[in-house]
């Protein structure tokens, strides 16, 4: 008989001191997985020889959160009945994809290194309130979390 062994599916996502350690390493890791080898690495090997490796990046992982953003809008039009997107959903794993753009840049251009406490505490902050904020705020507000059949 085979023997598999499965990947844990997270790893601590508590634990991540920035949003690309956080989506790309430690939340959901088998989407990540997915995406990374079907959207990111191929869209930044199409766009390197095209407008540089760096920007290559920022493009891939835009589309990337873009295309996380749309199944995400997906689930959440099955989740509430059928109703009418509201593309909330999608505007938040793009707005992570800006922040996490911006956090790269601004690794890349200081030398000033953030305690691994306060990343870590800034991080899951960003993440938890952003989506109460988008996501879930407007579900509730547009009685969009229970089905009347």
């Amino acid at each position: 008989m085979a023997r598999y062994e499965t990947e844990q599916l997270f790893d601590k996502p508590y634990l991540a001191t920035s949003l690309r350690d956080f989506w790309g390493r430690r939340w959901n890791r088998y989407a990540s997985n997915i995406l990374r080898e079907t959207v990111h690495k191929p869209i930044r090997k199409m766009l390197t020889g095209l407008v540089g490796f760096g920007t290559a990046r920022v493009l891939a992982l835009t589309c990337t959160l873009v295309v996380s953003g749309v199944l995400h809008e997906m689930l959440f039009y099955y989740i509430t009945c059928a109703r009418k997107p509201t593309w909330v959903v999608a505007c938040y794993y793009v707005l992570q994809g800006l922040a996490m753009s911006i956090e790269a840049a601004f690794d890349k251009w200081t030398t000033y290194k953030i305690h691994p406490l306060l990343s870590a505490i800034w991080t899951c902050g960003l993440v938890v309130v952003a989506y109460f904020w988008l996501v879930i705020l407007p579900v509730w507000r547009d009685g969009q979390n229970s089905c009347h059949f």
